[in-house]
């Protein structure tokens, strides 16, 4: 009993230690330790299912004790604000007024690829829209606009807005993304001509995007920290 007592928490520890090197956008809606106890109880749960051998009893005394910790944990967290850092990690910035945090993103192991994707599914389109994005505790982003580029309001619908679509990835780290540079109806000598034009050569480019209506957003490496 005692054995079976101190495997589970050993694992249950072990595993936090992995989920928490693996980043907070792996484990999406749940806390790393909520995530543990999911994986955890499904496999103590199954296992007198699929070993005859193994004593439902020995089960049923992990399930109680994954209880008990996960209990105590929380108990813990509550009463000691400082711990939740450690559990928990914290939000990470990745957009800072305007501006994408290059040494953050890898911090977190996010593409910029990902962070578009986030923010056309937060309904920006355009980097130039966004003022912070942050990257919460359980893996979502979190996008604040520009004032400029703030939703409406009722009052507001009287305003024309133009049709703007998104934005696509035609220069992706100094490189050329030639399926966005089709996309946005482009080709290698105009997005060569643009760059020269802002005396700006292909490896001076972090991010380049155009979106429907051919407004551009260009970030050049040295304006991205990191």
């Amino acid at each position: 009993m005692i054995t079976i007592a101190v495997r589970t928490v050993l694992i249950y520890f072990l595993l936090f230690i992995v989920i928490r090197c693996m980043g907070k956008r792996q484990i999406g809606e749940l806390q790393a330790s909520e995530f543990i106890i999911t994986i955890l109880l499904s496999e103590i749960a199954s296992a007198p299912v699929t070993n005859p051998n193994l004593a439902l009893g020995d089960s049923v005394l992990s399930v109680f004790i994954l209880l008990a910790l996960e209990l105590s944990v929380s108990a813990l967290l509550l009463r000691f604000n400082s711990l939740k850092k450690l559990f928990y990690g914290s939000p990470s910035i990745v957009v800072c007024r305007g501006k994408i945090d290059i040494a953050e993103m890898r911090r977190n192991r996010m593409e910029i690829d990902e962070l578009m994707a986030e923010l056309r599914q937060a309904g920006y389109s355009d980097l130039n829209d966004v003022n912070y994005a942050i990257l919460e505790d359980n893996g979502k982003l979190s996008v604040f606009p520009k004032a400029s580029k703030a939703p409406l309001t009722p009052e507001d619908l009287s305003v024309n807005s133009e049709e703007r679509g998104i934005s696509h990835i035609c220069v992706l780290d100094g490189r050329i993304a030639r399926e966005g540079l089709r996309a946005a109806n482009w080709d290698e000598n105009r997005l060569t001509a643009e760059l020269s034009s802002r005396r700006l050569s292909l490896p001076d480019v972090f991010l380049f995007t155009v979106d429907d209506t051919g407004k551009i957003c260009c970030v050049k490496k040295e304006d991205a920290k990191g």
